[in-house]
């Protein structure tokens, strides 16, 4: 029989508990990836290394995304989040003491394992208000979310200048203590009697980690040179297509699979989560290369380069909210998912042009738009992916569409980092030899424009942003064929 449930707290102490949960991961993330060259640098590490390092922590997270539910059933909430906040914190220490890329890998896998609980958390309390506070615990789960993205960026620029790159890690530990003060008294302690509860399935997840890894590293090393580097590339790729897809049809036979896909087999529901992928790709993409465009390749202060980003975020902030509250009273899920297209289109465009600028200040118009964008994609993919879902697969739900956040991240990362590495190859290849930085040196803060001629990472960026704005184009035709989000 389940558990002795606890007396249900305040709604207000949930709220609280909701935005606390929901912070911790999307800070942190927005930490790493503002300060990714400072990063490097520190640690000595090349770009492929940090990348690897980014992959590693999606997998760590993937993992522990399919573990989510069993991890609940047996611990409960509260017991499951503090222990993942112990595991987060740990990782931050691995990585803030790290001398190199095995202790910092390390690190990231910890935390990408400690990190994937709190996103499905924050939102699975919601469940637990009053149907009547549900609505305002959506807007603190979403205002917690972008609120701490859009702090991160002034917090990593002062953090950094004062204390150094570790300083990003080393604030982990005492964010899990405050999350654990605010939230752990008030979470639910719930279990699942054994007979209800999911498989184990270790071997299954260890062959799923396998698969994911090998597809994600075969994204990476695309740009591999040697023909035979480019084979073997070409068949971990394949191998790792055809082992997710055994592990897949594997969990449809079981009676109790680690996730429910019967279930989630509806047509709302999978146009749904290939347009959140879409959407984090986005999301993920600009996050990684603003920052290297404004401070590598303009040369602009970290100051500034996080009081732009800051700026962008708070454009998300506002646009999430707003289409929160006009989503209840008109919903036009279509028109506002192509103006969010239109809009990031129009800023990867001016972002393309950026070495044509002389002025950073113009920069700040499209850092909004671009902001603004990408709630008015995802916002209505959140409000119409669900509705559909039965109440007992919800969850079920929830956990795949966050392994697809974390694939859509990690997967931009690698291939931002593969076309960076295309394009700037590129361009210093129409420069004298030794005029510039080769390609490590570029994300080590040493790529800045010299003789008065514009950085060459700066124009590889620009071609980066141009083929992200040509990329919306068939997405925004996808979106106007399809009748499902109307």
């Amino acid at each position: 029989m389940h558990s002795a449930p606890a007396i249900q707290p305040p709604a207000s102490r949930l709220l609280a508990s909701i935005a606390a949960i929901t912070c911790v991961e999307f800070f942190e993330t927005g930490l790493v990836m503002f300060a990714a060259s400072q990063i490097m640098a520190g640690l000595a590490l090349t770009p492929g290394e940090f990348a690897l390092s980014y992959t590693l922590y999606g997998v760590a997270a993937i993992f522990m995304l399919y573990k989510h539910q069993w991890m609940v059933e047996r611990l409960g909430y509260r017991d499951f989040i503090l222990a993942s906040l112990v595991v987060f914190a740990l990782g931050g220490i691995l990585c803030a003491t790290a001398g190199g890329v095995g202790q910092f890998t390390l690190g990231r896998i910890l935390q990408g394992a400690g990190g994937a609980t709190f996103f499905t958390a924050g939102r699975m309390e919601i469940n637990r208000l009053p149907p009547e506070a549900r609505f305002h615990g959506l807007l603190c789960f979403i205002g917690s979310l972008l609120g701490a993205s859009a702090i991160a960026p002034l917090a990593a620029a002062g953090l950094l200048g004062v204390w150094g790159w570790p300083a990003l890690f080393w604030c982990a530990v005492p964010l899990a203590i405050a999350v654990a003060w605010i939230a752990g008294p008030h979470l639910s302690r719930e279990t699942v009697p054994v007979g209800e509860r999911s498989e184990e399935h270790w071997g299954w997840l260890l062959w799923l980690v396998a698969g994911i890894f090998g597809l994600q590293y075969a994204i990476q090393e695309i740009p591999s040179e040697a023909a035979s580097s480019r084979s073997l590339v070409l068949g971990v790729g394949i191998a790792s297509i055809i082992a997710l897809s055994v592990f897949a049809w594997r969990q449809w036979k079981k009676d109790r699979p680690l996730i429910d896909y019967r279930g989630l087999f509806q047509w709302r529901y999978l146009l749904g989560i290939a347009l959140y992928f879409f959407g984090y790709f986005m999301a993920g993409t600009s996050g990684f290369l603003l920052p290297i465009l404004f401070k590598e390749g303009l040369g602009l202060p970290l100051s500034t380069t996080a009081l732009i980003l800051s700026f962008s975020l708070s454009g998300s902030i506002a646009a999430a909210l707003l289409h929160a509250a006009a989503a209840r009273r008109r919903p036009r899920p279509r028109l506002f998912m192509l103006t969010g297209l239109a809009l990031y289109a129009i800023a990867c465009l001016s972002f393309s042009q950026a070495g044509r600028l002389s002025d950073w200040h113009l920069l700040l118009l499209p850092a909004l738009i671009c902001g603004i964008a990408i709630p008015c994609f995802i916002g209505p993919v959140a409000f119409g992916t669900f509705v559909e879902l039965p109440p007992k697969v919800f969850s079920h739900g929830y956990q795949v569409k966050n392994i697809v956040r974390q694939l859509g991240i990690s997967s931009s990362i690698a291939l931002s980092t593969v076309a960076l590495q295309f394009f700037y190859a590129r361009r210093l290849a129409v420069l004298p030899e030794g005029f510039h930085p080769d390609w490590a040196q570029a994300l080590h803060g040493l790529s800045g424009a010299s003789a008065g001629l514009v950085s060459p990472l700066t124009l590889a960026s620009g071609d980066v942003f141009f083929l992200l704005a040509l990329c919306t184009l068939p997405m925004a035709l996808i979106i106007l064929a399809q009748r499902t989000f109307r």
